[in-house]
C-alpha cells in the first residue's frame, strides 16, 4: 500500500494520542523522553498501542519519535548512539504494529519538544534558522533510513522551523512524501503567533497535506476557513483539555471523541486526513472511522 492509495472521496483516518493509549495502560510518561523512553524498555506495549489504533480504523500510524531527539537524550543522560538506536525502533515497532493493513509515518516533533516546557503550545521566535537545522538534520536523516511511508512533521508553533524541515527533507529525501503540521490557536493563527494562512504556504511540492494536530477541536474551523491550502488539510485535534507543562499532565476536561457532524464539517472544509492527538483514544478512532465512512 502506498500513499497514493488511499486518496479517495473520504477521509484517510489517522491514529490517536499515542500517550493518552499508554497512559490508559499504565504508563508513566512524566519523563523528559515522554513516550518515547518506551521504545526501549516496553517495545512490545509500543507494537500493541499502534495496533489498537489499526483495530479501530487508522490507515497511518505515527511512530513514537516526536521526542526522540539527540539533545533531549543527552538531557535526559542517554547517548546519541541510543537516540539512534530508539529513532531505528520507532519505525521498525510501528512497522509491526501496522501489522501490513496501514502505512506508517515517521514523527518529527518540534524543537520545542526536547525542552520539555510546553513550548510546541507557545513558540520560541528567538531561535534561529541555524540552531533548528542542528537540531533535525541528523535526526530526519535517520528516519528516513529507516524507511517510513511518509513523514510527519508534527505540532509545529514557528513558520521558520517548518520552512527549516521541509527544506532538509527537499535535500535528504526529496521523493518522500510528508505532511506538515502546526500547533494552533484562536484567532486562526499559530501558538507562535503567525497567521495560520501564512504557515500553510511553507508546504513543499513533495506534501500530501498541510494543517495543525494537538489544538484544541473549537479551533478547528476558524484555522481551516482561513487558508486555501494547494494541498489538502490534515488535522488530528487534541480532546481540548489544558496541557500543564510543569506536571506534564492534561487537564480533565475536553471530549475522548468528535462527534460525527463535527467530523463530517471538518471533512467539508477541506481536510482528507482526520485522527486525534492528546486525549483521543482508540475508541475516538473508531468514532472518527465511522463517520468518514458512512
Amino acid at each position: 500500500m502506498t500513499i497514493d492509495a488511499l486518496h479517495r472521496a473520504s477521509p484517510v483516518v489517522l491514529d490517536g494520542g499515542f500517550a493518552t493509549a499508554l497512559e490508559a495502560r499504565g504508563h508513566d510518561l512524566s519523563g523528559r523522553l515522554w513516550s518515547a523512553r518506551l521504545l526501549r524498555v516496553a517495545p512490545l506495549e509500543v507494537v500493541a498501542v499502534h495496533r489498537s489504533f489499526v483495530d479501530a480504523g487508522a490507515e497511518i500510524v505515527i511512530s513514537a519519535s516526536y521526542q526522540a531527539s539527540y539533545a533531549g537524550y543527552v538531557a535526559a543522560g542517554l547517548t546519541e548512539e541510543e537516540c539512534d538506536a530508539d529513532l531505528d525502533a520507532s519505525i521498525r515497532l510501528a512497522r509491526q504494529g501496522a501489522d501490513s493493513r496501514a502505512l506508517v509515518a515517521a514523527s518529527v516533533g518540534p524543537y520545542g519538544a526536547h525542552l520539555a516546557d510546553g513550548s510546541e503550545y507557545t513558540g520560541y521566535p528567538a531561535v534561529s534558522r541555524a540552531t533548528l537545522r542542528e537540531f533535525h538534520a541528523r535526526r530526519l536523516e535517520r528516519l528516513v533510513a529507516a524507511e517510513p511511508d511518509l513523514v510527519a512533521i508534527e505540532t509545529i508553533p514557528e513558520v521558520l522551523e517548518a520552512e527549516v524541515v521541509v527544506d532538509l527533507l527537499t535535500d535528504i529525501a526529496p521523493d518522500l512524501p510528508y505532511w506538515v503540521s502546526f500547533s494552533g490557536a484562536s484567532g486562526a493563527r499559530l501558538t507562535g503567533g503567525a497567521p495560520f494562512a501564512e504557515a500553510v504556504a511553507v508546504a513543499g511540492s513533495a506534501a500530501v497535506a498541510v494543517g495543525v494536530n494537538c489544538t484544541a477541536p473549537q479551533h478547528i474551523d476558524e484555522l481551516l476557513e482561513t487558508a486555501d491550502p494547494s494541498v489538502p488539510y490534515v488535522i488530528y485535534p487534541n480532546a481540548g483539555a489544558t496541557y500543564d507543562p510543569g506536571t506534564k499532565t492534561w487537564t480533565e476536561d475536553g471530549s475522548a471523541q468528535f462527534a460525527p457532524a463535527t467530523v463530517q464539517r471538518w471533512s467539508d472544509l477541506g481536510a482528507r486526513f482526520i485522527g486525534g492527538c492528546c486525549g483521543i483514544d482508540a475508541d475516538g478512532i473508531h468514532g472518527i472511522a465511522d463517520a468518514v465512512r458512512v
